[in-house]
């Protein structure tokens, strides 16, 4: 974490963009593995929905498949956002977000396997909420059944209860910043103001976010895959 003021003469819109610019220069020189896994995550993101989009049926399909609505409504956005956030300094956000692709994800590829494929695609995620709250079904649990259903037993588990505990809740946020302090004296620059231009200090949960993208990347495919050998 580098400390940043804003000069009498230049506005909160040119600093933001003068960190960006730093943070851009920071990864691509110390984290150049971990920066690669953001924008590979965005290509992702393209070629599943361009990919989606060709199909004969693609326009049918936003309408009536959860999944096509996942990758061009969720996947998207989100992994550009990713990217944004984290060329301000925002990593607890990066996490977020991709928590929230990941229970997207699971729900999305869930609710496409109701067996009425007439149904617009709200209609099935709004059945699937039903079902969780009836049959009280949590987040873990739906997890789980994904894994299964992907063949990758506790992966999707795994990995959002790592996303939940450490940065979903003030609990491990707070244990985040209370551990760089301890470490390496200085809070991470989420801790201080947004954006912040990076340091080295840093590395370490930037690089933690490239693993948890990582594997986010290789359950992304594996869905993808199956979802479309089911169509």
């Amino acid at each position: 974490m580098e400390q940043e003021t804003i000069s009498s003469e230049e506005s909160h819109f040119d600093f933001i963009v003068r960190v960006m610019r730093e943070n851009d220069g920071f990864l691509r020189k110390k984290a150049e593995n971990a920066y690669t896994e953001v924008i590979e995550l965005e290509n992702d993101a393209i070629d599943y929905t361009i990919s989606a989009v060709k199909r004969k049926e693609g326009r049918e399909d936003y309408v009536k498949r959860p999944m096509s609505f996942f990758l061009q409504s969720v996947l998207m956005p989100y992994s550009y956002a990713i990217h944004t956030d984290l060329l301000t300094g925002n990593l607890p956000v990066c996490f977020m977000e991709l928590r929230l692709m990941l229970e997207s994800l699971a729900k999305s590829y869930i609710a496409d396997l109701h067996p009425n494929k007439n149904l617009f695609f709200e209609t099935k995620l709004e059945l699937l909420e039903e079902l969780m709250g009836k049959e009280k079904i949590s987040i873990s649990k739906l997890m789980k059944d994904f894994g299964k259903e992907l063949g990758l037993k506790y992966e999707p588990l795994a990995l959002w209860g790592k996303l939940s505990q450490e940065w979903a809740h003030p609990r491990g946020i707070i244990k985040g910043i209370v551990d760089q302090l301890v470490k390496k004296s200085n809070p991470p620059p989420y801790a201080l103001v947004i954006p912040m231009s990076y340091a080295e200090d840093d590395l370490d949960n930037i690089n933690k976010l490239s693993k948890r993208i990582s594997q986010f990347r290789d359950i992304l495919k594996s869905a993808v895959n199956k979802h479309r050998e089911a169509i």
